[in-house]
């Protein structure tokens, strides 16, 4: 009795410790009807047997089992009959409509023969067998098998052909795989002067939208030169501006007021008409004429024009000639800047 004990924990903490994986019941209910090789003084029997499982996994299945037999003792018309109650472990192979198994427990075996004589026995056996279950539907299966009992207490061995259907219980529902969790959306970074650079490495916010920027978001700026050109001409031996010549006076002004930055030097010629000391005077006469009108007519600040007179060491054409004496009685002047403007769309 004591051996059967430690087999039937043994098979319980076998089964029991296996890891679970998928199953798609819980319980089972077996009725099944088998043969019984009579390994000891008794006659072959036919068997029946109820017993109800624990589904562990796809792979164990623990069952309680109780079965029956009658019998006769050889030579003699004594009956007896045998009561089986048993634990077994199920370890089944692959995991489709037919499935094999390997199976071992252990047990014990009541045997009551008729009238007490001789009397009941009682023995430890331990079992081992193979099989084959077939699923028929979805909450029933049907199985055979082949089992060896072995009686741990008087040393004979049983052999049972069996066969039977298992009711399924509790049947797991399978869950749909859970949707992955969408992927966090990055995060936005806003763009609040709409001029394709985000606000966080916008340098120039609030740049006006029809300003091309670059990779900072500041507006893109092109340099370029700007000029004008002063070109007053006099009368013989007069310093005084034509009034044909304010227009151009004026241009120049509104240049200098347009590019706050500029200043200007007035330039002051003459022919070589009379001596060259007369000249001289008369040159810065006449730049000085034209930077008066600057300041006093069109309001430019003094300390932005400067006149300087050449006399008559700088001729832009023969002194030879009236014509050439006339482009030579002059004024000019150039003003230049570098300005820099912002790149429109």
């Amino acid at each position: 009795m004591a051996i059967s004990r430690k087999v039937l924990l043994m098979s319980a903490l076998i089964a029991a410790s296996a890891v679970a994986d998928a199953r798609d019941h819980v319980a089972e209910v077996h009725v099944g009807v088998g043969r019984t090789l009579m390994g000891a003084e008794l006659d072959d029997a036919t068997n029946y047997n109820l017993g109800i499982g624990y589904v562990l996994s796809n792979r164990w299945t623990l069952e309680l089992i109780a079965s029956e037999y009658e019998s006769n003792l050889p030579g003699s018309s004594v009956d007896v009959r045998g009561t089986q109650y048993r634990l077994d472990a199920l370890y089944h192979f692959g995991e489709g409509k037919w499935r094999p198994y390997a199976s071992f427990g252990a047990g014990n075996q009541r045997l009551s023969p008729d009238g007490g004589t001789p009397h009941p026995s009682h023995q430890d056996m331990v079992n081992f067998g193979l099989g084959l279950k077939g699923r028929l539907a979805k909450s029933l299966e049907w199985r055979t098998e082949v089992r060896a009992f072995n009686s741990v207490d008087e040393h004979f061995t049983d052999v049972v052909f069996g066969t039977g259907v298992s009711f399924l219980f509790g049947h797991q529902e399978s869950k749909p795989a859970a949707a992955p969790k969408p992927a966090p959306a990055p995060a936005v970074d806003p763009d609040s002067d709409g001029d394709g650079v985000p606000d966080s490495r916008d340098k120039c916010p609030d740049t006006p939208r029809q300003y091309k920027v670059d990779a900072d978001g500041c507006p893109m700026e092109l340099t370029q030169a700007v000029s004008i050109d002063l070109a007053v001409t006099f009368d013989s031996d007069s310093a005084v501006v034509k009034d044909a010549f304010l227009p151009e006076v004026k241009k120049v002004a509104e240049f200098m007021n347009q590019y706050l930055n500029t200043q200007v030097t007035v330039e002051g010629h003459t022919d070589s008409t009379g001596s060259a000391a007369h000249n001289k005077a008369l040159s810065q006469r006449r730049a000085d004429s034209v930077r008066e009108t600057l300041i006093k007519r069109f309001n430019i600040a003094p300390e932005r024009v400067k006149a300087v007179g050449y006399g008559q060491d700088k001729p832009v054409a023969s002194n030879a000639t009236v014509e050439g004496r006339g482009k030579n009685r002059r004024v000019v002047a150039e003003i230049s800047t570098d300005v820099t403007r912002k790149v429109t769309r």
